[in-house]
């Protein structure tokens, strides 16, 4: 095994919910479009932050200003996720260590639908921004997932040939189809999703942590 790539939201940070009640609540105050928690998890989860201002524009018709409303919108997002973080950081004690932990075996990077604005933050007041190899962020690249390109940056970065020998930690059937289309070996994150994701991934784990992955660190130690 050559490296290991992290998704951000919902998996290196426990930040679903409240993306969830962010989108919903943009929505309603910035389109008049009102959506639930549901059809957020079901249509939106695991998508960039670019794509779902766009869907969420399309699905309200947005037609007038459109460049506007769209930036508008980010921008409000983008704030209130960096206010909401301050307060309560999502990436937990848990995730640190075992990020830590794998950063300390084999070279790591991040590959995350959300803007490096948001990220940039959260890896620096968890301590872990100077672990990575690489991030890649959702305004690095044209298309986010499921198309893969973020992953395919990151591996030139790392300088892997083969993809087969990165696993990918992800949360959403969005990022997981994005690895699986590379041959990536990739580990679900979360109770979430495990009937849409079968097939997608190898290996489960509730969460990053040093005991739920212990697992992999065995194997991985074995390899390096």
């Amino acid at each position: 095994m050559e490296a290991v790539a992290f998704d951000f939201n919902g998996t290196l940070s426990e930040d679903e919910p409240l993306l969830a009640d962010l989108f919903v609540a943009l929505a309603e105050e910035q389109l008049g479009l009102s959506i639930t928690r549901d059809w957020y998890f079901e249509e939106l989860v695991g998508l960039s932050d670019p794509e779902i201002v766009d869907r969420l524009m399309q699905r309200a018709n947005v037609i007038d200003d459109r460049e506007v409303a769209f930036e508008s919108l980010l921008a409000a997002k983008v704030e209130r996720y960096c206010q909401e973080v301050r307060r309560s950081p999502r990436i937990t004690p848990n995730a640190i260590a075992f990020v830590k932990r794998i950063g300390e075996l084999v070279p790591i990077v991040l590959v995350s639908g959300a803007v490096h604005e948001e990220v940039d933050a959260a890896l620096m007041g968890a301590g872990l921004d100077h672990l990575f190899h690489t991030v890649v962020c959702g305004d690095d690249v044209v298309r986010g997932k499921p198309d893969p390109e973020g992953f395919e940056i990151a591996l030139v970065a790392l300088g892997v040939d083969d993809p087969s020998r990165v696993v990918v930690f992800e949360d959403s059937v969005a990022g997981l189809t994005a690895a699986k289309t590379l041959g990536m070996w990739t580990v679900k994150v979360g109770l979430n999703q495990v009937e849409a994701a079968r097939g997608l991934y190898q290996h489960s784990m509730d969460r990053l942590s040093l005991v739920a992955g212990a697992w992999f660190i065995d194997d991985l130690e074995k390899c390096v």
